[in-house]
């Protein structure tokens, strides 16, 4: 048992170490207004509806990634419920990407398309891992 959550746990922290390496490419070639503050909605909104659409997508491929990630290092380290423990490092993602998008306003196809990669593709990775 004890294994099995640490593979959890390696899983999640590699994974979003990936999501972070990733997304920092963003904060690069996008940088926030020197006087933004996430406290003041309708400014942030404004800097993110100012976003490109190659912005947001790569997001998406952050999480894609990560959750990819995740579940392929939990799958190879776990002795056993490779599957299961894989696809709940997307679990995992999943809900902090709900979070994230009740946080911060994203446009429509973003919000559907990023909370459809999350568990699939953490699935994906546990299973290729097998």
């Amino acid at each position: 048992m004890g294994k099995q959550i640490l593979a959890v746990i390696v899983g999640v922290i590699v994974g979003g170490l990936t999501i972070y390496g990733i997304e920092s490419i963003n904060m690069m070639r996008f940088p926030w207004p020197e006087n933004l503050s996430m406290d003041d909605k309708s400014a942030f909104e404004e800097y993110v509806s100012s976003l490109p659409v190659d912005a947001f997508i790569t997001v998406i491929i952050a999480h894609l990634v990560g959750s990819f990630i995740a579940g392929f290092v939990c799958s190879k380290i776990t002795p056993a419920r490779k599957l299961l423990l894989g696809t709940f490092c997307g679990v995992f993602f999943l809900a902090g990407g709900i979070m994230n998008l009740v946080m911060i306003p994203h446009p429509l196809w973003f919000m559907v398309v990023d909370l459809l990669v999350f568990v699939p593709f953490a699935w994906l990775g546990a299973k290729l891992a097998k």
